[in-house]
Formats: structure tokens, sequence, C-alpha cells
């Protein structure tokens, strides 16, 4: 009897030092996800205003680009960046062949990755700082013109959204033979959603700024 106990109390103590243990562990798991959840709305918090030094006036120009991305990154693309970029053009042509021309047309095939030199002179140029609000800044828009948010920043300058803006400038070219005009057009059906298509034509017609000069 006196065995079975001391045995029992082992095991009542091994439970209850697994258990605090475990506890612990899932306390330190909270805080590291409050920790981290705090972080990316932080990064994700304000807008970011971009002043080009060169200029004496008109230099300043505010988006929807958050705190995380508010730096001289977002003027940089890099060779690996470039490889990408070209590699989801040649599949978006691959897969829908009625985009070739809007794939030239919008300038994929020929990007190149900044050069150190650009890289420089680009931190010289232009300085970076985070705002609450563009509008509390005193940037406005017009009426029936609005920022583009920031996830669709990140689609306007993305492949799709670069095709998709010069499939739409050529459909609506009248100068181009009409035979160029259809296979861009039907390059928008084939290959893109409506809220794509729509968000392109925003952007081309200066209704949805990706960022606006201070007045």
């Amino acid at each position: 009897m006196k065995n079975t106990l001391i045995v029992l109390s082992i095991i009542l103590i091994l439970t209850s030092c697994f258990d605090s243990g475990e506890e612990k562990q899932k306390k330190e798991e909270n805080k590291q996800t409050f920790n981290l959840t705090t972080l990316y709305l932080i990064r994700e918090s304000g807008n970011c205003i971009k002043t080009n030094t060169s200029l004496t006036s008109n230099n300043q120009f505010c988006s929807r680009r958050p705190l995380g991305v508010c730096n001289v990154n977002q003027l940089i693309v890099t060779q690996s960046e470039v490889n990408v970029m070209i590699n989801d053009a040649r599949i978006i042509q691959t897969r829908t062949t009625d985009c070739q021309e809007s794939i030239l047309q919008s300038g994929v095939l020929s990007l190149k990755a900044t050069t150190t030199a650009n890289i420089d002179t680009f931190k010289s140029q232009y300085t970076f700082r985070v705002a609450e609000s563009c509008e509390l800044e005193g940037f406005q828009v017009n009426n029936g013109t609005r920022f583009a948010n920031f996830t669709e920043i990140l689609w306007l300058e993305s492949v799709r959204g670069k095709i998709a803006k010069a499939a739409k400038l050529i459909v609506a070219n009248g100068f181009l033979p009409q035979a160029n005009r259809d296979r861009a057009n039907s390059c928008l059906n084939l290959e893109f959603k409506d809220w794509e298509k729509d968000l392109a034509q925003g952007n081309n017609e200066n209704k949805i700024l990706v960022e606006i000069v201070h007045p």
C-alpha cells in the first residue's frame, strides 16, 4: 500500500510538472502570437509620403503604402524579381495567346533590375515618412477619384496588373486595327476577372490612383 501511494504521488508530481510546463508553453505561444500580430498591424498601418528632393515644388507624393514598405525599397527591382515577373508573363502568354501583344505593350519582358548606381541615386533623391493618413497631411482626391488601397497597389504593379492595363489601352485606342483591339479584348475576357479589368480601367482613367501629389 505504501509503495502504491509512493508511485501515485510520483505520478501526480510528474503530471503536475507536465501540466505546468504545458501551461507555460501555451502562455509563451500566446505571447508570441500577440507580439507578431501587433507587429503586423503596426507594419500595415499608416500611409506613405515620398518626397523628391530634386524638385522645388510639387515634390511630395502620398499613397496607401503602409509603414512596412514606406522606404526606398519600393523603387528598387532586384534581378530575382525581374526573373519571376518575366516567367509569369510567359506563363500567361502560353496560356492565353491573345495576350501576346498586350504583354509586349506592358513592357514586362524588357524589365531590368535596378542598378547599384540607380539605387544610390534613389537614396539621395528621395525621402520617406509615414503619416496617419494622406488626407490628414493635406492630400485630397477629386470627386470621382480615390486612392488605390495597398492590395490594389500590389496588383497594379504586378505582372497581371501591367498586362491588363496594357490590354485596356489597346482596346481603347481607336487608331489601332480592329484585329489588334479584338485580340486585346479577348485577352482581357479569357485571362482576367471582372474586378481586375475594372481596377485596370480605373487606374488607366486616373480614377483609382496609386499616389497623388501634394497640391
